[in-house]
């Protein structure tokens, strides 16, 4: 089942303000949200939540909006300030290591920008600031970071190539893949594979 709810049409809960966050692997899912108040509600099995339905909220600051991979979660905040959490067995989740984090954590190495874009794939995170810059970390069997190479990152690297191609409206990671959506002229999209 698939619930899409907003202010305006959401009859089930009435306060949430974004559903942005849906994942059905193999036989789990996961759903996240957040209401007016700044809470935000994961549901689904995990190996974090025991799939029990869990709340938190983000101390001085307001969440805006999730995105979900597979096993991990990013979460953009009014401040701009990128926190993630979940599996992190490819570096996915930034930090600077692969080490599993329970709980929403703010990526230091990037606390001077101001994030204002996320999505996860299966195995990788890309997020782009409010100066345009694109950064990725994660798993890249595929080259789906757009560094030029398979290695994977633990950590954010800035993707060069978007510097010329104007402002980002949108990206999208997928299992392998990555694309992103410019303003400068149209679409403007980019798959990244190793030869």
């Amino acid at each position: 089942m698939v619930l899409i709810c907003t202010r305006s049409n959401c009859t089930f809960f009435p306060s949430v303000t974004s559903l942005l966050c849906l994942r059905f692997p193999l036989f789990s899912c996961t759903l996240v949200f957040f209401l007016e108040s700044g809470a935000v509600f994961t549901f689904g099995k995990s190996k974090f939540a025991e799939n029990i339905p869990s709340k938190f909220w983000l101390k001085n600051d307001v969440p805006l909006k999730i995105a979900c991979g597979d096993e991990h979660t990013a979460l953009i905040t009014e401040n701009g300030k990128l926190f993630m959490f979940g599996s992190n067995n490819w570096g996915q989740l930034g930090l600077g290591s692969k080490v599993t984090v329970n709980k929403p954590t703010c990526v230091k190495a990037l606390k001077s920008q101001k994030v204002t874009l996320v999505s996860c794939g299966r195995n990788h995170t890309l997020i782009c600031t409010a100066q345009g810059n694109v950064f990725a970390a994660g798993g890249n069997s595929e080259g789906q970071l757009g560094l030029g190479d398979c290695e994977e990152r633990t950590s954010f690297h800035r993707i060069r190539f978007f510097d010329s191609h104007g402002p980002i409206r949108m990206l999208s990671a997928g299992s392998n893949t990555s694309a992103a959506l410019t303003g400068d002229l149209g679409f403007s999209s980019r798959f990244f594979q190793c030869k």
